[in-house]
């Protein structure tokens, strides 16, 4: 009975200097050491979660002529988390190492079938080629269902038979396939020790999604993952297919671009440029100010201090939800 008493005594007293160390740190730090769950009564034992309201910014920079410019400072550009310079910025790393998370997004309907050989040998070969031992990518087809071909893996021989098992046929549900491409990349741990990317092979058309393009736009941000549109679109006419205005909408704001991929020069020309931009990716750090962490929209904004560069990041993301 002495025992059991002692190491309640012992639990307490650990307890207590645990809340006191708890509120100086939080009063030398700021608001952004949040503790919740510091008792577990079930388990008996003292728990600390500590969020950390840190942002990784993912950026390429381009020159007046396209191409990426790879010799910047954490001092040749200003970031501006809703319209405020951030407290702090924490690290700025060039040419970024981190591991990948690709979601490639091939559309299936009818309408692709006469390019569909070359887009298959094409998809298959960057998979090939840009995958390191460290990277892992799936795939997604999409006609007027959405199906994962291919779950996450780091096997490129295993990524080109799945896309080799894709057949072309059908509507298009490309919202839809957005959306659930975007939900898999948010499996991912969100504690930016890896790159998201999201490449589409699509002309952006949609005939059969339950969802809208406000959907794929709001899973696109909450993703945080560059997006490249490979857009098969033919623009040798003086009309702008809605669909190209669906694709530049997803890429503005998610930090990517389009590329013509209309026939099979284009398309490998393409990935050649999404992989180059892979390879030439900054990651800036920092820890925004006037921070709240209620789920709401945050913007940024990346400004270059150097002339005629062009940046190319997302526009914003969702600030996490405290748990109450």
């Amino acid at each position: 009975m002495r025992s059991q008493a002692f190491r309640v005594s012992c639990f307490l007293v650990l307890t207590t200097w645990l809340l006191c160390f708890v509120c100086s740190a939080q009063q030398d730090s700021g608001p952004p050491a949040m503790i919740a769950n510091l008792v577990d009564p079930d388990a008996g034992m003292v728990t600390i979660s500590k969020r950390v309201d840190e942002v990784n910014l993912l950026f390429t920079a381009t020159d007046s002529k396209g191409r990426f410019v790879t010799d910047l400072e954490a001092s040749d550009v200003q970031v501006f988390d809703n319209r405020l310079p951030p407290e702090g910025i924490r690290s700025f790393q060039k040419e970024s190492d981190l591991p990948l998370r690709v979601g490639l997004v091939i559309d299936l309907s009818e309408s692709i079938t006469d390019r569909f050989k070359f887009e298959k040998k094409a998809a298959a070969t960057f998979l090939k080629k840009s995958l390191r031992p460290t990277d892992q990518a799936f795939i997604v087809g999409f006609n007027q269902k959405v199906q994962l071909f291919q779950d996450f893996t780091g096997n490129p021989a295993v990524l080109g038979q799945a896309v080799q098992r894709m057949k072309a046929g059908g509507n298009t549900s490309f919202y839809d396939a957005v959306v659930f491409a975007c939900h898999k990349l948010q499996e991912q741990p969100r504690d930016h020790s890896t790159r998201k990317v999201l490449i589409l092979i699509t002309d952006g058309q949609d005939t059969s999604s339950k969802g809208i393009l406000a959907d794929a736009e709001q899973a696109a941000a909450r993703a945080e993952a560059s997006i490249f549109a490979l857009s098969t679109n033919d623009l040798k006419y003086d009309d702008y297919p809605k669909g190209e205005a669906v694709l530049e909408l997803l890429t503005r704001y998610a930090g990517g671009q389009i590329l013509r991929a209309r026939d099979a020069d284009q398309l490998t020309k393409a990935f050649a440029q999404v992989e180059q931009a892979l390879r030439s990716q900054y990651v800036l750090a920092y820890k925004p100010a006037d921070f709240t962490p209620d789920g709401s929209f945050r913007t940024i904004e990346l400004r270059p201090n150097k002339p005629k560069l062009r940046i190319q990041c997302r526009r914003g993301y969702y600030a996490p939800r405290e748990a109450h």
